[in-house]
């Protein structure tokens, strides 16, 4: 902000008044709309195939990615290349150096606190958009101690047995997320929350890193072994992973029920490569329904197959509460002439014209959770054909490493994570806000106001 919107700004809170960024879309297809504090912050739902707020008007979420800050992906660490691609595999370098586990994580919090600050959203807010979506990392909503564990499997993979029985054990005795308040994971949403509603921005939790890992692509979600979700039981028989992730939505839902600046609820990201769409299908149903069983109306976006994209199996119809849905796509490099020719299969929606039509048909709203990656012209071409469609978007994402200007909207000079041990000093000062550079190509494509 400037000094005289800041002014303006603090003059208007004396009386109560506070402009909301949440887009609202009219009759004549231009947004406005009323900005407000936690408190008076509207409620929003599914209206057939329309975002609503609590007064009915459609509010479309133009939202960014908080990419890199919970979870690293490899190619984010050093998009020059390198063996390590993940954030796992990341600290296990760490650790093949000589550093301690203790050390390891003195830089892993000092990356959290520094890589997003209110600094960071007040800017992203001030480009125009509405919304952030906060890929989350699982294992911070376990306790320093049971995270250890995890840490030891990652420096002996031996120990992973270990780790399981851990998460067996203290399921049942009832010491699993039983303490939110003194959890790291929920800390830092309390804090983005108030971040974002101070600025009037919608956030979208986003388990981006779930237990055992939704998929083969180990990148995307820190996976030890392949699938795990779907595949590792513990002793007693049961999908340990997935009786996890429900006890962690659990918490979160009791954590956030009425917290009005939550958009939605994005339950698991990205499922790739998984065996049979059933078995999503199946871990999703159990999650929508553990959640409403609460009382929690909040909307809740299922993600299919192959990235986010395929459905077969997973129509809105399919599930055993499908009020107040939203479905998802993820939209990278397609060819612009295939966004108007339909895929044959009407359940992969990741063209425009399979996703809108899957929207009408099934009378849902849709929403695209991941575009970007791309050159400007196709960036700027996608955001166009989304906003003519009133399809929300969140593009991935707002800041990475690299040497030259890439797609996303800040750019983290070299040193790489990548480097090891002799850079950490010089990553934990770069990734900080006021030494990213703007890359203003990318943001004049796609920021709402750049």
């Amino acid at each position: 902000m400037t000094k005289l919107s800041n002014l303006l700004f603090l003059l208007l809170s004396m009386y109560g008044i506070l402009w909301f960024s949440g887009c609202t879309s009219g009759n004549n297809g231009h947004h406005t709309g009323l900005q407000a504090p936690r408190s008076s912050m509207s409620r929003l739902s599914a209206d057939k195939t329309k975002v609503v707020n609590e007064q009915g008007e459609e509010i479309i979420l133009k939202a960014i990615g908080l990419g890199g800050w919970l979870l690293q992906e490899g190619y984010m660490l050093n998009p020059q290349g390198s063996e390590i691609g993940t954030q796992w595999q990341m600290k296990k370098a760490f650790y093949d150096q000589g550093l301690t586990m203790e050390e390891v994580e003195i830089f892993y919090q000092e990356w959290r606190d520094k890589f997003i600050t209110q600094k960071d959203i007040d800017h992203i807010a001030s480009l125009g958009f509405n919304a952030i979506r906060i890929p989350m990392h699982y294992e911070l909503f376990l306790t320093s101690g049971q995270r250890s564990k995890r840490n030891n499997a990652i420096k002996d993979t031996t120990l992973l047995s270990d780790y399981i029985n851990g998460l067996s054990s203290w399921l049942d005795e009832g010491i699993l997320f039983a303490h939110p308040d003194e959890l790291e994971g929920v800390q830092i949403l309390d804090r983005l929350l108030e971040w974002c509603g101070a600025n009037g921005m919608y956030v979208i939790l986003d388990l981006h890193a779930a237990p055992g890992g939704q998929g083969t692509d180990i990148n995307i979600a820190d996976i030890l072994v392949k699938n795990d979700l779907w595949n590792r039981k513990d002793k007693k028989g049961r999908h340990i992973y997935q009786e996890v992730t429900v006890e962690l939505w659990k918490m979160l839902s009791d954590q956030y029920i009425d917290d009005n600046r939550i958009a939605w609820y994005d339950l698991i990201n990205e499922p790739n490569n998984v065996p049979s769409n059933q078995l999503i299908h199946d871990l999703f149903d159990r999650l929508i329904t553990a959640i409403r069983k609460k009382g929690d109306d909040h909307m809740i976006m299922v993600e299919g197959n192959g990235w986010g994209n395929n459905y077969d199996l997973m129509e809105p119809y399919s599930f055993t509460h499908p009020e107040n849905l939203i479905f998802n796509a993820h939209r990278y490099w397609i060819p612009v002439e295939e966004d108007t020719l339909l895929d044959p299969n009407p359940n992969q929606i990741n063209r425009i014209i399979n996703l809108t039509a899957f929207r009408d048909r099934h009378q849902v709203p849709v929403w695209v959770g991941e575009t970007g990656e791309n050159d400007n012209a196709w960036l700027k071409q996608n955001i166009n054909k989304l906003d003519k469609t009133n399809i929300g978007w969140c593009h991935w994402t707002y800041k990475r490493f690299d040497k030259h200007e890439n797609a996303a909207l800040r750019r983290i000079k070299p040193p790489y994570p990548t480097e090891g041990k002799t850079a950490m000093e010089s990553v934990l000062k770069n990734i900080q806000f006021r030494n990213t550079i703007p890359n203003t190509k990318t943001i004049q494509s796609v920021a709402p106001t750049p």
